[in-house]
């Protein structure tokens, strides 16, 4: 059975058991800041498994894209390790349980697979000090007719799902398929939970039934739903009788796609096999990352993207693959799969384009990067120390692009270490530097205002907590070769950035010039303005009106109070454990860093801004005051944990529920920061929470632009807001139905076009033979027809060509007796496709070609013809 027919014959069995059939949902969460990225087929449903909407229906089924980079350093050197993948699933929200979802599986299993029932081993919940043993689970599997001695109980970290430290879990059950001996490890007891790959796990059956709280109490939930998933590589490995998911239907184009192009066979040579692998998991992961929207870059989900797409091209360059190769990789991954996934084909010319620019800028480093690692190797080696020093690495990343796991792997590759304490501290050393300053400070300007502000003359007085523009004096000036200017104000208004919070900006006006403020820096207690002059000159010496920027102030001053409320609802949603690790406050944003262990469900977001906002209609009054730090402490005024503070601090109260030791501005009232919005919620290291947020006129700007493309969208599809979500989900029951359609067109079509084409073949000493141009609307449809006329004709050498669009495409399928006579299709294939001006190869059994010579399509099959004879008469 080929992976198409898994996908179909699975949601047709749980569509006929009483599931709804739903749509794979995008690998962009939507309206899920918790993820970066789609990781499991629940995903879209949380809201139902949380209880926060009403699902359409009880049962549901899916097919879902899934992406994740757990287990990316793996990927290539083991045979199942993948980043991209689908997950089959069936979903009960308070229908069946364990009973009803073990029967299931067991009736799939069996009976539509016909997976040999002595194979099949399954792995229950042992239990602990807290759950008992789930005999239920292991009962039903029993009645279900799996024999006791494979009915296996492992313990919490094998059999008991969680989505993160609280909220709701259970015991689960999987299932596993016993490859035999020879794939084991060869001891006696060998059985699932064993590190060997003899048994394939290839569903998991998770049983929501407790919810566990701060205090790691589980208690039971009152609606009991039941979420399964089965990796649709794994199991067509299983069906096709295959070790590894890469020599699947679904991975063997590529594979034979990436080795034309280097030259090379696949399983000759492990190091090469590994890139190959590699080149064809990354490449589906990226074409479908990039059809989803998300693109390159140096931050979140944009970041997974870089890295994948650099270790491929990584990949590509150890198989000598010279010149952009990628995105031709990619467009087949389109090829293959844009049946099942439209929307691949609908975004082709944003994949290629994505993928070229990263594959040409990338580029343009690589080999002068793997020139420096391959020397540092060699000296590691030739000095006996065995480890690459921190500052290769960071050279790598910062001049050469290359993501720091990256550069460990090859190392590790060749038996050596990395000093990542060193990376790690050369890194915190950039972003030091970076807080520093502004990016449009240069390291000379920084130099200069560095030096000016330790050897100036004056010391400035900042007065900006309680003055906005004030008269005052310029008390030192230093003009920079860049042209613009270092300043030394008497008394200064403008604040400069510390605590997270960036600078002002504003005006310096003199009788003689006028000079716009770009960034403060703070040095010591004191402070320097970088400032470029816009009228005239400045002049020590020279009276000055200094004046900030208050609408940007304001911008500044709400976000900085947000972000003590937030961290007031986070301490009280999560507990006192939070501790705020970082911060940064602009004008346009905020962003607050905390410890916590897991990633914040949607209801917890949606919470944390009922609190704040709740608190910002209630309009605190907000106070500033100056303190000694042994007062601010015994009043319980939270700190920075490895801030240094003096004899006195500054305290900023909210009410009477927030104290913080703080330096920045803030408003004077809490309503006036108007609305607060999160953005976002993300991982920034182990056990480190980042929330993103806007407030005031950039929230309310944002929740504008959210009406209007909701407007928009209901306009368009003429029905009001509040019914978009059902009328969406009409139009998606509709498409899925619509494909389904033209599923079982193309199936009806390929069956007739098989029996007409069959009539043709003729006999060669037992073999049917048969070289026929047929009518066909794709690549798939091609190998479809291919296989229904070998079961058809059995004992069999098929090739067939289709012109589509303006090229030839060809397919030729033998079957093991031919192989056996000594017909390969790879051969074939390679001796007819240049006839069409092009190219292709295979195995011995199945080959794929084409060209662009449409007119030469007959002389190909004519040659294949005199092929057949020659091989087989």
């Amino acid at each position: 059975m080929k992976s198409f027919e898994i996908r179909s014959s699975f949601r047709e069995f749980f569509t006929e058991n009483g599931h709804q059939s739903r749509p794979s949902s995008s690998l962009v969460p939507a309206g899920d800041p918790s993820v970066l990225l789609t990781t499991a087929g629940m995903q879209q449903f949380k809201p139902y498994f949380l209880g926060i909407k009403e699902p359409p229906h009880p049962r549901l089924t899916t097919c879902q894209k899934c992406f994740r980079t757990t287990d990316i350093d793996l990927v290539g050197k083991t045979a199942r390790h993948l980043t991209f993948f689908e997950m089959l699933g069936n979903f009960s929200f308070g229908d069946y349980f364990k009973e009803g979802a073990i029967d299931l599986a067991w009736r799939y299993s069996t009976g539509v697979l016909g997976l040999d029932t002595d194979r099949i081993w399954v792995t229950v919940f042992e239990g602990d000090d807290q759950v008992p043993a789930d005999d239920e689970a292991g009962n039903a599997w029993a009645a279900a007719g799996v024999a006791a001695e494979r009915i296996v109980r492992l313990p919490a970290g094998e059999n008991f799902w969680s989505a993160g430290p609280t909220g709701p879990c259970g015991p689960c059950t999987e299932l596993y398929f016993d490859l035999g001996e020879d794939a084991g490890c060869g001891q006696a007891g060998c059985r699932p939970g064993c590190d060997c790959d003899r048994f394939v796990e290839y569903w998991n059956l998770v049983f929501m039934q407790f919810n566990r709280d701060d205090a790691g109490i589980l208690t039971p939930l009152p609606r009991q739903n039941v979420d399964t998933g089965m990796g649709l590589e794994r199991i067509t490995a299983v069906m096709e009788g295959k070790i590894s998911v890469f020599e699947t239907d679904l991975f063997s184009p590529l594979i034979d796609f990436v080795c034309e192009a280097a030259g090379v066979g696949y399983g000759k040579d492990e190091h090469t096999d590994r890139a190959i692998r590699v080149l064809a998991d990354h490449s589906r992961a990226i074409a479908f990352l990039v059809s989803a929207g998300v693109f390159a870059g140096n931050e979140g989900r944009n970041y997974v993207l870089r890295r994948v797409m650099r270790r491929a091209i990584q990949a590509a360059s150890t198989l000598g693959i010279g010149g952009p190769f990628l995105a031709g990789m990619c467009d087949r991954v389109i090829e293959i799969m844009h049946d099942t996934y439209p929307e691949l084909g609908e975004n082709r010319k944003m994949i290629e384009d994505s993928v070229t620019q990263e594959e040409e800028r990338f580029g343009l480093t690589l080999e002068q990067g793997n020139t420096i690692l391959a020397r540092a190797i060699e000296d590691a080696r030739s000095s006996g120390a065995g480890v690459i020093e921190g500052e290769v690495a960071f050279r790598l990343h910062d001049t050469y692009g290359f993501p720091f796991d990256l550069t460990s792997e090859i190392i590790h590759d060749e038996g050596l270490e990395v000093d990542e304490e060193g990376f790690d501290r050369l890194m915190e050393e950039q972003r030091q530097r970076a807080r520093t300053s502004m990016k449009t400070v240069g390291a000379e300007e920084r130099e200069a205002l560095a030096e000016l502000g330790h050897h100036a003359r004056v010391k400035t007085e900042f007065a900006g907590y309680r003055k906005n523009e004030l008269h005052t004096s310029v008390g030192d000036l230093l003009e920079l070769d860049s042209g613009r200017i270092a300043v030394k104000l008497r008394e200064s208004p403008f604040y400069a950035e510390s605590g997270g919070q960036v600078s002002d900006s504003g005006w310096i006006h003199t009788d003689d010039g006028k000079a716009v403020v770009v960034d403060v820096l703070a040095l010591d207690g004191d402070q320097v303005i970088l400032a470029e002059v816009e009228e005239g000159r400045l002049e020590a010496g020279a009276r000055a009106k200094a004046m900030i920027n208050r609408v940007r102030r304001h911008a500044i001053a709400c976000n900085h109070t947000a972000t003590h409320l937030l961290q007031h609802a986070l301490r009280g949603l999560l507990g006192e454990q939070v501790r705020q690790t970082g911060s940064f406050v602009g004008p346009e944003k905020l962003r607050f860093d905390f410890s916590h262990g897991g990633a914040l469900s949607r209801e917890d977001l949606c919470l944390l801004e009922d609190i704040v906002n709740r608190k910002i209609i209630e309009n605190h009054q907000v106070k500033a005051f100056t303190t000694s730090i042994d007062y601010a402490r015994d009043m319980g005024a939270m700190a920075l944990f490895d801030e240094k503070y003096g004899e006195f601090v500054r305290v900023i109260e909210v009410g009477d529920f927030s104290r913080e030791l703080c330096g920045g501005t803030h408003v004077t009232q809490t309503a006036e920061i108007g609305a607060f919005k999160i953005l976002s919620e993300s991982s920034v290291g182990a056990n480190i929470r980042r929330i993103e947020a806007i407030t005031s006129r950039e929230a309310i700007d944002y929740l504008r632009g959210r009406d209007a493309a909701i407007e928009a969208l209901s306009r368009r599809l003429k029905t009001e807001p509040e019914r978009l979500e059902a009328v969406i989900g009409e139009m998606e029951e509709e498409l899925a139905g619509l494909r389904a359609m033209a599923r079982d067109a193309s199936r009806q079509r390929v069956a007739g076009e098989s029996r007409q084409l069959a009539e043709q073949a003729d006999d060669l000493d037992g073999i049917k033979v048969l070289a026929a141009q047929v009518e066909t609307g794709s690549p798939e449809e091609l190998m479809e027809l291919s296989d229904h006329l070998k079961e058809q004709l059995g004992p069999s050498a098929i090739m067939l060509a289709a012109d589509q669009e303006g090229k030839v495409v060809m397919v030729a399928n033998f079957a093991d007796q031919a192989v056996d006579r000594g017909a390969r299709a790879g051969d074939l294939i390679k001796e007819i496709a240049p006839v069409v001006g092009g190219k292709g190869g295979g195995k011995a059994t199945m080959a794929r070609g084409g060209g662009g010579d449409v007119a030469s399509l007959d002389q190909a099959l004519d040659t294949a013809r005199e092929w057949f004879k020659r091989k087989l008469a």
